[in-house]
């Protein structure tokens, strides 16, 4: 960033304070009188208004003209879709957390941002991820299910964030994991496993089913040490042998159809909903007209839990194909720069990579564009012109 020292920090600080809360105004965190996020977010936009006039030339190539263009659909198409459709508290919450968080982010990011801008970014990350897990552990909400959570977020964003703080800590230094980051990626772990949320299990177990595959003759005898630790300390502290009384580990390997039901019928009545709708119904009316597409057979969800579901529904096909180009393009692209820079030391390319994996099939289980701001700080991150390294081979 142009601007250096106390004012980077504390851009830094509030734009990943602004991700973590994830709106503009957040009832939950009011103190004596006072709401904490409001004040945030005020100094976060005050921030962001000189970085942004900072940016005297902007170049556009391919990759990030798919970015931007999306960007302005979800800015122009919304209020003229509100104006068609008629638009709720939820959905005019979207957008106004949308073009206020994410887009001034996301341009910042791309234009300003260098190396070292970046690493200070996931320190202070991991620094709320780790606040948000003690929150969890010991002033935690407990649902109605027995599932862990914190500050109301809810049980698969609370895992999906632990999870997040894991994936930091093992690629940040490209696999080099020290004792102490080791301890805190297993108290991330069970943390997320104590969530009860399968999606965010599954899309981490496949994102390093990934890496392992990728990296399959250089990391095999490392992970087998790590899963010999792992399961050695499973097995010896008694967690495999007896029931958990702490959130709803359980739930993960115990038969519950309801949830896997319900994901497939928000998808059937997306399709259907698409057919009747193809250029979108504006955001957060999901729901509404779900219920007058069918009328006898009514949901009482709010959205898909799916975001391409989401977008293809509330934005129109044209939103939806243009967004799911874009997700896997710039996933190709962080790949190719990846084993570009593989003979560097210190890249973040294998860390943006398979970051973005996981928060793009996490999105396939249970997403929502509010819920998905940190994987588009991602994708601006990849499109960083400056290379994401530094000048040292492994080899020197």
């Amino acid at each position: 960033m142009k601007y250096k020292n106390i004012f980077s920090w504390l851009y830094l600080l509030l734009a990943c304070a602004m991700l973590a809360i994830g709106r503009l105004y957040d009832e939950r965190l009011d103190f004596f009188g006072i709401n904490l996020s409001l004040i945030l977010s005020i100094s976060f936009l005050l921030l962001s208004i000189p970085l942004l006039f900072s940016i005297k030339k902007i170049k556009i190539y391919s990759t990030k003209r798919f970015l931007y263009s999306f960007l302005l659909i979800v800015i122009i198409l919304t209020p003229i879709l509100f104006l068609y459709f008629d638009y709720e508290h939820l959905g005019l919450l979207k957008y106004i957390n949308f073009i206020f968080i994410v887009v001034p982010l996301v341009i910042i990011v791309v234009e300003t941002f260098k190396y070292h801008d970046v690493r200070i970014f996931f320190k202070i990350l991991l620094g709320f991820i780790f606040m948000l897990s003690l929150i969890g552990l010991f002033a935690g909400d407990v649902t109605i299910t027995g599932r862990i959570s914190a500050l109301g977020g809810g049980p698969i964003v609370f895992a999906r964030w632990m999870n997040v703080g894991l994936i930091i800590l093992f690629f940040i230094n490209q696999g080099k994991i020290n004792k102490t980051s080791l301890l805190l990626m297993l108290f991330f772990l069970f943390l997320s496993l104590a969530a009860g949320s399968r999606g965010p299990i599954y899309s981490l177990f496949i994102t390093f089913l990934a890496y392992f595959i990728f990296n399959f003759q250089n990391i095999f005898v490392r992970v087998f040490l790590y899963l010999s630790v792992i399961f050695s300390v499973a097995i010896f502290s008694g967690i495999s042998s007896s029931q958990i009384d702490f959130g709803k580990i359980e739930r993960l390997v115990t038969k519950d159809s309801r949830s896997q039901n319900a994901r497939a019928l928000f998808a059937l009545r997306s399709l259907d909903l698409v057919t009747h709708y193809p250029l979108g119904v504006g955001l957060g009316n999901w729901q509404i007209y779900i219920n007058k597409v069918k009328p006898t057979h009514l949901l009482k969800h709010d959205y898909p839990h799916n975001l391409i579901l989401e977008i293809f529904t509330e934005l129109g096909i044209f939103s939806g194909i243009l967004f799911l180009f874009l997700l896997f393009y710039i996933l190709f692209y962080n790949y190719k720069k990846m084993y570009l820079y593989k003979d560097y030391e210190y890249s973040f390319y294998p860390l943006l990579f398979y970051l973005q994996l996981y928060l793009v099939i996490n999105s396939f289980f249970s997403g929502s564009l509010n819920d998905s701001r940190l994987l588009f700080v991602i994708m601006a991150m990849s499109l960083i012109e400056l290379p994401l390294i530094l000048n040292k081979n492994k080899n020197d």
